[in-house]
């Protein structure tokens, strides 16, 4: 007991002395400083140096200090992983035997590398994804004059390409910038509204909306709508001729990524958008889009022979006076070619001659940290509603989907890292259809867990 009460006396009394000393060491530094000994940043320096010795070691947060520079090379060359998505999609609609609606995949598995060469060429890009052999399109929807049906297992030739994108920036003349700010040549998403231009790792919800991806949205089931090509490659000249105006003109080849069936028709598309931001919170875009069409990609009412056009209009509200709520909507309508039966594919039906299509949607989303409650920070829950009207001439024919899910950011260190958990119901309906047959309207639930890492 005597040594314990020693050893006790002994470790205050060493505490004591070292708290001395640091007050002494402060004091001394305080006194050089008054004297004119030292300058002024060199006593800042010493009283940094002062604080950061007397707080505890956090290694966690040095650890992921250090993680996140890890992706960021250099300015010349980094690389990260733009979506790593595991999935579960489960719904029930009949399908053929051996195949089933309940299911786990890898959705995407995006690597992403890019940099700057110099101010001339601020940016090269590539995109890889190596789940998009065979995981994309499990089930196919296919019209004939006969009827529609689904066939399980088939892979889309536009879904069995690794590379998904590969551009490079260039700035002519510097000088010119903004009003002729940059130049991209290559292969990427289409700037046509918002979504069809956001990459699918900052995406809200899990399947995109109908327009935007010819599986009608995400999961295993494909509608065969193929309203809007994701992607395409193409020249897009983007001008800032004012603070408030963004604008992008591009030409494009107008026939998606299928190498097997590069450029395919003789004349080349045109896109144009102009998006105007009149505050930080709100902006507001008018997209259009025209070309001429061949007979492929045409399950649904439309891409036939001949001429189509695209117009939309879209907007984005984040309102400062309520932080943490995103506001989003779209509208987009279109002409489709005529459609030709038996010209090289049957996968098309021939009741939608030069129809007019149209489709839109709305979502909200609120993000519950601005709360200030711990126990719901990470939350978002968020609701969209959207249709989609094959031929507007035709009745009994609409698709409507209403999803409501929640995100969860385990972790969250923007720009480099976000790892976040998603699960969404669609309450699902296709009128004129038997949803029994119809994977377009049964009700479906996935959930799907990403990382991000930048």
């Amino acid at each position: 007991m005597t040594r314990l009460w020693f050893a006790t006396i002994v470790c205050v009394i060493g505490l004591g002395l070292v708290i001395q000393a640091n007050i002494a060491q402060a004091a001394l530094e305080d006194i050089l400083y008054e004297k004119g000994q030292i300058t002024k940043e060199e006593w800042l320096k010493a009283k940094a140096d002062q604080e950061k010795a007397a707080e505890p070691s956090n290694t966690m947060a040095e650890w992921q200090k250090k993680v996140s520079q890890l992706p960021i090379l250099s300015d010349k060359f980094n690389i990260g992983v733009n979506a790593l998505q595991a999935q579960f999609f489960s719904q029930d609609a009949h399908v053929p035997e051996g195949s089933t609606q309940n299911q786990f995949l890898i959705r995407r598995a995006e690597l992403i590398t890019w940099g700057k060469l110099m101010d001339q060429i601020p940016r090269w890009h590539l995109l890889f994804d190596f789940g998009s052999l065979g995981t994309l399109n499990s089930n196919t929807r296919v019209c004939t004059n006969a009827g529609c049906t689904t066939t399980a297992n088939v892979i889309s030739s536009a879904n069995n390409q690794i590379l998904k994108e590969a551009y490079i920036d260039i700035r002519p003349v510097l000088s010119w910038a903004p009003y002729l700010d940059i130049i991209r040549i290559g292969q990427y998403r289409i700037p046509f509204g918002i979504e069809n231009d956001t990459s699918s790792g900052i995406i809200d919800f899990i399947s995109r909306g109908y327009f935007s991806s010819g599986s009608g949205g995400g999961g295993s089931v494909s509608t065969g709508i193929d309203f809007l090509q994701e992607r395409d490659i193409y020249i897009d000249i983007k001008s800032k001729p004012h603070e408030f105006i963004e604008l992008d003109a591009v030409v494009m080849n107008g026939n998606f990524i299928d190498y097997t069936k590069i450029d395919n028709n003789s004349q080349k598309d045109y896109l144009g958008r102009i998006r105007i931001k009149p505050r930080k919170d709100l902006f507001f875009s008018v997209s259009a889009m025209t070309g001429e069409s061949e007979n492929r990609n045409t399950a649904l009412n439309g891409r036939g022979k001949g001429k189509y056009d695209r117009l939309g209009y879209d907007f984005r509200y984040t309102p400062d006076w309520l932080p943490g709520l995103h506001l989003q909507g779209e509208w987009i309508t279109g002409h489709d070619a005529p459609n030709q039966a038996n010209v090289g594919d049957t996968t098309f039906t021939t009741n939608g001659i030069g129809v007019m299509r149209r489709t839109w949607y709305v979502y909200a989303k609120y993000r519950l940290d601005s709360l200030g409650v711990d126990w719901l920070k990470g939350w978002e829950p968020l609701v969209r509603y959207e249709e989609f009207d094959p031929s507007t001439t035709a009745g009994n024919d609409l698709f409507t989907r209403t999803t409501v899910g929640v995100n969860y950011y385990f972790a969250e260190m923007l720009p480099k890292i976000q790892t976040k958990l998603q699960l969404n119901y669609e309450f699902r309906h296709h009128q004129g259809v038997d949803p029994t047959f119809d994977a377009a309207g049964k009700n479906a639930i996935l959930l799907q867990f990403q990382i991000r890492w930048m």
